[in-house]
């Protein structure tokens, strides 16, 4: 047996990732921005838990988002950093709950609003593509399936792709048909 020599962690040594081994750009293959489920256990949530507990999560973790399942471990949503802020949080008590009773069920985006990528679409397509998709759909997050055997893959995140490429890439809330309205009624 070789006999090793322990010694004490330097200041200098730094903890490192695995993307920071990886020259990224716009034109990277998409697979690249996706953690597949199939290798990795996917950041999940209860519906029950607090959505205070679940923001702090969220934080803690550096997460833009998490899934949602229910007490049957059935996949029920999606909760993101945009739906436990502090202005959505507050809407909700304007409404009458208490901030304290609020749940992750309460503020998740419900799975039949979710939008998907097809996984097989994903493997000839670029980080490039997909944002720009997101970007035309006012999207900031999507889960990507396997449609074939109807198996939810992963989620990719405009934010993740933006802090893995050193960069920004605003996304704006799709205008809804009121907003519609006024802006046509403007212009003419």
């Amino acid at each position: 047996m070789k006999k090793l020599t322990l010694t004490p962690l330097a200041a200098a040594d730094q903890l490192v990732f695995p993307e920071e081994f990886h020259e990224l750009s716009l034109d990277s293959p998409a697979l690249r921005f996706l953690t597949d489920f199939k290798e990795h256990h996917p950041a999940v949530l209860t519906a029950n838990m607090s959505a205070l507990d679940a923001a702090q999560v969220l934080r803690t973790a550096h997460m833009a988002s998490a899934l949602v399942m229910n007490h049957r471990g059935e996949f029920i949503g999606m909760l993101t950093a945009e739906d436990v802020s502090y202005q959505r949080v507050m809407q909700c008590v304007a409404a009458g709950i208490r901030r304290g009773d609020l749940t992750v069920g309460d503020l998740m985006r419900n799975r039949d609003r979710l939008q998907q990528l097809n996984y097989t679409e994903l493997q000839s397509a670029s980080i490039r593509d997909v944002l720009e998709t997101l970007r035309r759909s006012g999207q900031r997050h999507c889960v990507v399936v396997d449609t074939e055997q109807h198996q939810v893959r992963g989620v990719i995140s405009v934010e993740d792709v933006a802090a893995r490429l050193h960069m920004e890439f605003p996304i704006d809330a799709p205008a809804n048909f009121a907003e519609l309205l006024r802006e046509v009624a403007a212009v003419h």
